[in-house]
């Protein structure tokens, strides 16, 4: 009787760094490779790594804005860009209202069922994003990959009912 639990303890105890948090590997741009540290201009936010971009860890700005869906991220972009089209409220609108364009400041980048606006360019495929509903109900400035996104520019005025 006394073997089983100590055979479940056992087990336990060899699993459980199965479940351990990843390994901070920082991505480093003099030589392009990955690994525990490199000078602190050159670190980049990498996957799930959490590691310094020259910018704070991801910055709170706030939640749900009033009078917005449960799935807001475009209804907050549309509102911190001061357009009034609920159109923007689905993400892939935002592909079929404005037109194309290169990564860059002030652009909008749109995923399948996300959008975000560019604040900055960190490197060739990552960006300072003001990114509202990122996660757990909250809006965040954070930098995170675009690659394979779809970039739009939002300052075209082809959504506005003016």
């Amino acid at each position: 009787m006394r073997i089983i639990p100590a055979i479940a303890l056992a087990c336990l105890a060899f699993t459980s760094t199965a479940f351990a948090a990843p390994q901070t590997l920082t991505y480093c741009a003099s030589d392009g490779t990955y690994r525990q540290a490199c000078g602190q201009a050159e670190t980049r936010a990498t996957g799930r790594a959490r590691v310094s971009t020259g910018y704070a860890e991801a910055q709170i700005i706030g939640g749900r804005p009033a009078g917005c869906p449960k799935a807001y991220c475009g209804c907050g972009l549309a509102r911190y860009l001061g357009i009034n089209d609920a159109r923007l409220n689905l993400a892939w609108n935002w592909t079929r209202i404005f037109p194309r364009a290169h990564a860059g400041a002030g652009m909008a980048v749109v995923w399948r069922h996300h959008v975000a606006y560019i604040e900055s360019m960190v490197g060739d495929r990552e960006a300072l994003l003001r990114d509202y509903n990122s996660g757990r109900g909250l809006s965040r400035l954070h930098v995170r990959s675009i690659a394979g996104a779809v970039v739009v520019d939002p300052r075209s005025r082809v959504a506005s009912n003016d």
